[in-house]
């Protein structure tokens, strides 16, 4: 369910917000490495990190791809002189990025706001022969955090399971409560039946 194991997702993620791998890859380190603060009081981020391990090892990020992350508010910057490899460069160094809320935003999701919109989806009750049956009834805080690691903490795949719940909800398969349709073995069926075009068990 995570972005970066989906190949499928991470392609649409792209390609949706207009963002190479390359540049990709500079948001997601520039978000979860850390900055460490020497004794001279310069901020940057520690030698061994991946971030700079790219930029001096792989092909790192050119000019341009920062220049466009900056154009789309992905990270602030001003450019100024700096030196790699005893070169003088003018432009935009790496550890001198900001990154904005933008890429978090789209990338991750606040868990209780998240959980909040699945309840308001998914049916109040269901029923079983006749007799009315509260889906919602339970530990739902519990729940929440259930749903949170179901998701990852991902948008894309919160945007996903509300599809899930509406595509379910039309063709009368929420008759379970909330906590057994968030079951893996139950999500799973449902994701494979979209994929297969099923309507109350016609193919579309």
């Amino acid at each position: 369910m995570n972005i970066l194991t989906n190949v499928t997702d991470y392609t649409e993620f792209l390609i949706k917000n207009k963002l190479s791998t390359n540049q990709f890859l500079l948001l997601y380190l520039l978000y979860t490495e850390k900055m460490i603060k020497s004794k001279s009081g310069k901020v940057s981020y520690s030698e061994a990190t991946c971030l700079y391990k790219w930029q001096a090892k792989g092909t790192g990020w050119n000019q341009k791809e920062i220049e466009d992350l900056v154009k789309n508010d992905y990270v602030m910057a001003f450019p100024k002189t700096y030196t790699i490899d005893n070169q003088n460069l003018y432009g935009y160094a790496v550890d001198d990025l900001i990154l904005t809320t933008k890429f978090s935003d789209i990338m991750f999701v606040a868990t209780d706001e998240a959980f909040q919109e699945i309840l308001e989806l998914y049916p109040d009750t269901f029923n079983v022969k006749g007799s009315v049956v509260f889906s919602k009834s339970g530990d739902l805080e519990k729940l929440s955090n259930v749903y949170s690691k179901l998701i990852r903490n991902s948008t894309q795949q919160h945007d996903k399971m509300k599809e899930t719940i509406v595509f379910a909800k039309e063709r009368g398969l929420c008759n379970m409560k909330l906590e057994t349709f968030l079951t893996k073995g139950v999500i799973d069926s449902i994701f494979k039946m979209m994929e297969e075009g099923y309507s109350n068990g016609r193919d579309v």
